[in-house]
């Protein structure tokens, strides 16, 4: 029995050892946050390029170790007639130990699941998505947050993967964060592979 309590009180340990930090940042935050998890999304879009081709399951590397799983594809095509063509999708996207993004407090480290319809779009401009995410994803490693969300995202392909620069989406909809709920229905300017804001009250 003591060896047991020995195990329990150092499993309790290593759960105290966690991070502290809150997303910040107000609304530019979340959606930063928010985009930092959209990222995976990339695997979906790309595979479409091979619609046919109905994988069982898809394997995202995060930017800063660990993975997520696209998994449960439903697929339809839509040639456009012309106009252009489109293919809409959706799948679940798992976050295991998903290192997103960094902070000034170290590692955003993602754990949990969001369900994504995705439409993909090629025309003239390129490839581009959009896509409703709905969910909860915990942002652990440095930070003791979450992410629920419920919204509508607008981007290019391209963006999704940016490693750099200014990177423009439409959201719409709303991202809870503890700092509170954050309500969208404007285009918003977040960074490529950017930091994800720590709040003042935590970074302390």
């Amino acid at each position: 029995m003591k060896r047991i309590a020995l195990i329990a009180l150092s499993t309790l340990g290593l759960v105290a050892c966690g991070g502290t930090a809150k997303i910040g940042g107000g609304k530019e935050g979340a959606a930063q946050a928010f985009f930092a998890a959209s990222g995976a999304s990339a695997a979906g879009a790309n595979r479409s390029a091979s619609p046919l081709d109905i994988a069982k399951s898809l394997t995202w590397s995060c930017p800063e170790g660990g993975e997520a799983s696209l998994t449960g594809f439903a697929v339809s095509v839509n040639t456009g007639g012309g106009t252009g063509a489109s293919v809409n999708q959706s799948f679940t996207i798992k976050y295991s130990n998903c290192g997103a993004a960094k902070s000034d407090a170290g590692v955003a480290v993602y754990n949990g699941t969001f369900t994504v319809t995705q439409v993909v779009i090629t025309d003239a401009n390129g490839v581009s998505v959009d896509q409703t995410f709905k969910g909860r994803v915990e942002v652990q490693g440095a930070f003791n947050d979450f992410i629920e969300a419920d919204v509508k995202q607008q981007v290019s392909v391209n963006a999704l993967v940016s490693t750099g620069g200014t990177v423009s989406m439409k959201l719409i909809g709303t991202i809870k964060t503890s700092e509170g709920t954050h309500t969208f229905n404007e285009d918003v300017n977040v960074s490529g592979r950017g930091k994800i804001a720590v709040a003042v009250a935590a970074s302390k």
